[in-house]
């Protein structure tokens, strides 16, 4: 009675896990210029932007923008030197902060580019931007 009772319930067991339903497919191709954005001779850099703080799309957008950007001026040779200062005073237990910040950009020419591409990957929910250099 006891192994019938046993059998019974690991059969039971092994249907169930048997059960769970298969992980969503991905129903479209990602893109090319993903993994390749020097297409037909252009120069270009790919921005990747997950799911954000607030949810917003805008903010999505702006955050992929501004990283394929950095990357377009990484490609550039865009040079940022960001030099800080920081000077704290104590006197009779009164404490004073001051910072000073200063940044210098230098690149040899003017970086302008545009969109080419937007793609949004519904699994990951993370959006693309593809920048070209004009």
């Amino acid at each position: 009675m006891r192994l019938l009772f046993t059998s019974l319930v690991l059969l039971t067991l092994f249907f169930v896990g048997c059960n769970s339903q298969p992980a969503p497919a991905k129903t479209s191709a990602e893109p090319t210029w993903i993994l390749n954005p020097m297409q037909n001779g252009n120069v270009g850099a790919v921005g990747v932007a997950g799911r954000t703080y607030d949810q917003k799309p805008s903010t999505q957008r702006k955050l992929a923008i501004t990283r394929a950007l950095d990357e377009l001026t990484l490609q550039q040779g865009v040079k940022v030197n960001l030099n800080m200062s920081k000077r704290d005073v104590v006197v009779n237990e009164t404490a004073s902060l001051s910072m000073d910040t200063q940044s210098n950009y230098s690149a040899s020419s003017t970086l302008t580019a545009h969109i080419e591409s937007i793609y949004k990957d519904s699994y990951s929910g993370e959006l693309y931007v593809w920048l070209v250099m004009d």
